[in-house]
């Protein structure tokens, strides 16, 4: 009786190793040889597997070739929530760039003179990309603090659409090398909104698409440069800019031939309203780029 036992068990278990082996399409005498991965293929598993750290990328190193989906977004906070505030945003910027596919950038930044006064910028792939977000834990913890009442100031969100997904400029390529050499760099930003007269929409786009061309590919001090029609209301435009160099960045942008011409556009008054602008600065740290893009 247990000889018979034994015999049972060596026969269920030769059949368990041959559908094992069916399954694995090799034969229960192949020999399986291992290849020695390159060093390329060990990174580039190891980045496969690697969660991405909160650092924002503002698509300096990688974006889709087509127009994004944006946000501007303005939030004044009570000051007796401000710590609150800014561990609830970190793990919301953790969470979104660690864990949507459809996320590009999210970044951040306190307003350059008014202090509780927060800057955001995000970029999604298509608007699904921003309804995906707004499915996840980090966000449903950002809707929970939200509801707490920490804001002076109701919320200002702005949505649109790049016009082009020619945004990132030629000095990126500073930047890049910075972030790639683990080094850390800030970036000032500027957050603008413009209403413009319809009759002066023709002019308004061409001239800022000029100057827009003229930042993307002559000005080393800029970074990222774009803009788009805001979702909901017709002739309202939004821009995102960024400049290394601090302030300087932004101020050189102001002594170029392009931008002349884009003043001179704008002295001819094609606005409905004055514009809104505000200045922020995003850190960049290039040791989480790195560990970001593997």
């Amino acid at each position: 009786r247990v000889l018979l036992s034994i015999l049972l068990s060596i026969l269920l278990l030769s059949i368990l190793l041959l559908d094992v082996c069916q399954a694995l399409s090799v034969g229960p005498t192949a020999t399986v040889r291992v290849r020695a991965l390159s060093p390329l293929s060990v990174r580039s598993a190891a980045a496969a597997v690697r969660v991405r750290a909160p650092s924002p990328r503002l698509s300096i190193l990688e974006r889709p070739d087509t127009p994004l989906f944006c946000l501007n977004v303005c939030l004044r906070i009570k000051k007796a929530c401000r710590e609150v505030f800014l561990e609830c945003i970190r793990q919301n910027q953790k969470g979104t760039l660690s864990s949507e596919p459809l996320a590009v950038t999210y970044a951040y930044g306190e307003d350059e003179t008014t202090p509780d006064t927060w800057h955001f910028f995000e970029q999604y792939v298509g608007r699904e990309g921003f309804e995906a977000h707004t499915q996840t834990p980090h966000f449903a913890a950002w809707e929970a603090f939200a509801a707490s009442d920490p804001f002076s100031a109701p919320p200002e969100v702005k949505f649109f659409v790049e016009d082009s997904a020619s945004t990132v400029c030629s000095g990126a390529a500073a930047v890049r090398a910075v972030l790639a050499a683990g080094d850390w760099t800030k970036l000032f930003c500027l957050d603008v909104e413009m209403a413009v007269k319809p009759e002066a929409r023709e002019g308004f786009l061409e001239a800022l698409r000029a100057d827009q061309s003229g930042a993307l590919s002559s000005e080393p001090l800029a970074v990222s440069y774009l803009f788009g029609e805001d979702n909901e209301r017709p002739n309202v435009f939004h821009m995102f800019e960024a400049y290394s160099g601090g302030r300087e960045g932004f101020a050189q942008h102001a002594k170029t031939p392009h931008y002349a011409k884009w003043a001179e556009f704008k002295g001819t008054e094609p606005f409905a309203a004055p514009a809104k602008v505000g200045y922020y600065v995003v850190d960049l740290d290039g040791h989480q780029e790195r560990l970001q893009t593997g």
